[in-house]
């Protein structure tokens, strides 16, 4: 989406209701690039290290570096990107060259590259996603003059979030309450999923359990158990065969286990494992 402010090269977002092929190494010259993970889980690589977000982290890759999504696809979910060009000749975002030049400063040295966001940037990036996508001509629109100093505002106000929480540097955090609930799943990947059991753990209604997890973890918890089933059986595809896979994941069936592989990896279990073998 064109921006029209100096320095912004696009905001873009993507909404996918099934795994897509993933990113091929690539970088942005004199650009960096802000991701935020609204909802979903993604993975990145940068110089070899790999970083796992789920939803409500963030992630930015620096001027020339190059990066992709590691040979896995990019997964379902909502995913904002925010590319802006750190050499823009002149008024940076519109900003005078003082504050443009803290600013600029400030987004190259973030210490943290993988981190949870503040609770208003999934507002922000909507706001900006709505102001750049509708009708000018809608009734409700605020005046044309209007539109680049309202889109200003909120760019500076989440650009400022993002660097405070790269500060903060955690992410992928959980509560102590949600990290029993992790481990529960971690030692009980060999069985179906049993969402109810998860809010017996978590000592509170199905109902209240289930908006808890999404809030913290990004993505439903039944959702969320395939996924490390999923995660479980790449590794497990080394050494075993797909029938011995299933079984030891809790899956009814291979067919359903090639089923859930596929919508989130792209590859049928047994081409994955051959893929691997060689």
């Amino acid at each position: 989406m064109a921006f029209g402010l100096p320095g912004v090269f696009t905001l873009g977002r993507y909404q996918h209701a099934a795994s897509h092929s993933g990113l091929r190494p690539h970088s942005h010259r004199d650009a960096i690039e802000i991701c935020f993970l609204e909802r979903g889980e993604q993975t990145y690589r940068v110089g070899g290290r790999i970083y796992r977000l789920r939803g409500n982290d963030q992630f930015f890759t620096l001027p020339g570096e190059v990066h992709d999504t590691a040979n896995l696809p990019q997964e379902r979910g909502i995913l904002y990107w925010l590319i802006l060009t750190l050499e823009a000749p002149r008024k940076f975002l519109g900003l005078a060259e003082p504050q443009a030049s803290r600013l600029k400063r400030e987004l190259r040295r973030m210490p943290t590259r993988h981190f949870r966001a503040h609770p208003d940037c999934a507002r922000l990036l909507g706001e900006m996603t709505e102001l750049l996508t509708k009708k000018r001509s809608s009734p409700e629109s605020s005046p044309a003059s209007l539109r680049p100093l309202r889109l200003q505002s909120l760019l500076l106000q989440f650009l400022t979030l993002t660097v405070e929480a790269s500060y903060r540097g955690a992410h992928g955090s959980a509560s102590p309450l949600m990290q029993r609930v992790l481990n529960y799943i971690e030692k009980h990947l060999d069985e179906p999923v049993h969402v109810p059991r998860l809010a017996e753990i978590a000592r509170l209604s199905d109902s209240r359990f289930k908006t808890r997890f999404k809030r913290e973890m990004g993505v439903p918890p039944a959702e969320f158990w395939l996924r490390q089933k999923i995660e479980r059986a790449t590794v497990l595809l080394k050494t075993r065969n797909v029938t011995e896979v299933a079984h030891e994941l809790g899956f009814s069936s291979s067919q359903y286990f090639a089923t859930v592989f596929k919508r989130y990896t792209l590859a049928s279990p047994s081409r994955f494992r051959t893929a691997r073998s060689v």
